[in-house]
């Protein structure tokens, strides 16, 4: 397995208040910088399972060598292009409990393309991540379908997380189901699938997206999460229609990613109970997790979601769960989004400049 992740790499400050904040005075804080960014953080994990995984960003050239550096150490290849006038991007996470208020200037990342994953990646790739912060960092949506395609030609299966129900209100649910038209597997929580279906039942919300996408990955915090694959239960059995998603967006049975052939799978995992120190990054690597579990096994070319495979899905489902929630609780019972310690498996491929 080798998995390309492109998208978003910043410099996360972590403010832990160590009273409630005060308007207009002092409020003492611990403050930390560390290297973040969803999909940064994707691949760090991902690099820390054991999976080869190449990441496709960009930042300032002051600090390309540093955030280069941080994602080696967690056994991942960096493909980061440097800008010489916008800023590394910048996210002041300030934590509050197990609640995290994020300020954000996005810096490079806002130049960051699907046209920067080039075919020589994909051609060596089992699958493709990407998240919602680049998809509504300025890029034409258009290019994110078209990478897809691109994907889907080279064998290569493509998973999206939303990463923030607060752009989807923006921007419009409609606006981020096309970009990811074709995509094979989502990954929301509950209020990024809240934003996208119009819908409040976890169970509805799992079903509604399924017509759209061949596995849903929900995640519930503390409740762990629900994951459905295949036409949902009640769908009609000639077209698989079933819900209406988001304010006016609809997806019809013969849709990319449309799986009414597949039996309906539908099961939840329960998240390990874990002492939380830092939730920053948690979905990040439930992600990882989740296809580094998913995939753990294979063989290079093997569809996991071809209708010869149907038999194995849910077995593998199960399996990609488990590995997502152990690694979320991995990631909460430490302070930062990225795996502590430094990792120094690389692998053949790892080596800089070798894929462009």
């Amino acid at each position: 397995m080798r998995v390309v992740v492109f998208g978003d790499v910043f410099d996360d400050i972590i403010v832990k208040p160590t009273a409630p904040v005060r308007s207009d005075t002092d409020t003492l804080a611990g403050i930390e910088r560390r290297p973040g960014g969803s999909a940064a953080n994707t691949a760090a994990w991902l690099g820390a399972l054991g999976t080869q995984v190449d990441f496709v960003g960009r930042t300032n050239l002051a600090d390309t060598v540093r955030h280069e550096t941080a994602l080696r150490n967690s056994g991942v290849t960096p493909h980061l292009l440097g800008e010489s006038t916008l800023p590394t991007g910048t996210i002041v996470v300030i934590v509050e409990g197990n609640t995290r208020t994020m300020l954000t200037e996005r810096g490079a990342n806002a130049l960051t393309s699907p046209n920067d994953v080039s075919d020589a990646l994909l051609q060596v790739a089992t699958h493709l991540h990407f998240t919602g912060y680049t998809i509504f960092s300025g890029q034409p949506h258009g290019d994110f379908a078209r990478l897809i395609s691109r994907a889907h030609e080279h064998g290569v299966t493509v998973s999206v997380d939303p990463a923030s129900s607060g752009f989807i209100a923006d921007h419009g649910a409609q606006t981020f189901l096309d970009a990811v038209a074709g995509a094979d597997i989502l990954f929301p929580n509950r209020d990024e699938a809240m934003a996208l279906t119009g819908l409040s039942d976890d169970a509805a919300m799992v079903d509604a997206l399924t017509e759209h996408f061949a596995v849903v990955a929900l995640t519930l915090g503390r409740s762990g999460a629900l994951i459905g694959a295949g036409a949902p239960a009640g769908a009609d059995p000639q077209t698989g229609a079933r819900a209406q998603l988001g304010a006016g967006a609809q997806i019809s049975a013969d849709a990319p990613g449309a799986t009414s052939a597949t039996p309906g799978i539908r099961f939840a995992v329960p998240c390990q109970p874990v002492e939380p120190r830092d939730t920053t990054g948690a979905g990040d690597a439930f992600n990882a997790g989740f296809l580094a579990g998913l995939f753990e096994g294979s063989y290079a070319g093997e569809r996991p979601f071809s209708r010869s495979a149907s038999s194995a899905l849910e077995s593998r489902l199960q399996t990609a769960a488990s590995r997502g929630v152990a690694t979320a609780a991995r990631a909460i019972e430490n302070v930062g989004a990225r795996p502590p310690g430094v990792v120094t498996h690389h692998h053949g491929l790892n080596a800089p400049g070798a894929l462009h």
